[in-house]
């Protein structure tokens, strides 16, 4: 499984994410602060395999108040509200976040600045999201358990830009809105990396 350490989660914390369900939305001003929306959906049993001692390959993404609100402060944003819901099988984050800068968005996705890269240029301003590794075709085990253990798992992406994009990859554009969409199972079990990266 250390290859869930590929995944992002933006996201959303990202997360850029890790074996989960992940819906963000994210709203850049043209002074580049950022406001995230995100909410993310966890099995129980991802995260009982972190409770044994594996977080870190299963679960990068922060899950308690305190981990997500230490994570923004350590990136330079602050955690606006947090709040958590538990069913059956699963439990449910949601979180309101702020940051100062695109810059700081992308630390709190990624604080070593390889998944998640931002980068102004000539005036444009680029952000670059390694969403997955890839996985190798050659442990077919292992990617039969992603199909199955996140099939009920959706990764939504949503930024709304200061201006209209320049150029995309991997983001479908309508207006000044880049969103991203894929099934988990597809997204996590990919025997290729897959990426998105937004200019504008």
């Amino acid at each position: 499984m250390k290859h869930c350490r590929s995944c992002l989660f933006l996201a959303l914390a990202l997360l850029l994410a890790s074996c989960i369900g992940i819906d963000a939305n994210g709203r850049i001003a043209a002074d580049g602060a950022v406001e995230l929306l995100m909410t993310y959906t966890v099995s129980t049993a991802v995260d009982e395999l972190g409770k044994l001692g594996a977080n870190a390959a299963y679960l990068p993404l922060p899950v308690g108040r305190d981990d997500m609100e230490l994570a923004a402060t350590r990136a330079g944003g602050q955690l606006r509200s947090w709040s958590r819901k538990d069913g059956g099988e699963s439990f449910t984050v949601t979180a309101a976040l702020a940051f100062p800068s695109v810059a700081a968005f992308a630390s709190f996705l990624d604080p070593e600045g390889k998944l998640a890269v931002y980068g102004e240029s000539g005036g444009t301003s680029t952000l670059s999201l390694t969403l997955s590794g890839g996985i190798s075709p050659t442990d077919p085990d292992l990617v039969e358990f992603v199909r199955v253990a996140f099939a009920d798992y959706t990764v939504n992406l949503t930024f709304d830009l200061p201006r209209i994009p320049k150029t995309a990859r991997g983001f479908t554009i309508a207006g000044r809105k880049a969103s991203f969409s894929m099934k988990a199972a597809d997204l996590y079990a990919s025997a290729v990396p897959v990426a998105a990266s937004v200019s504008w």
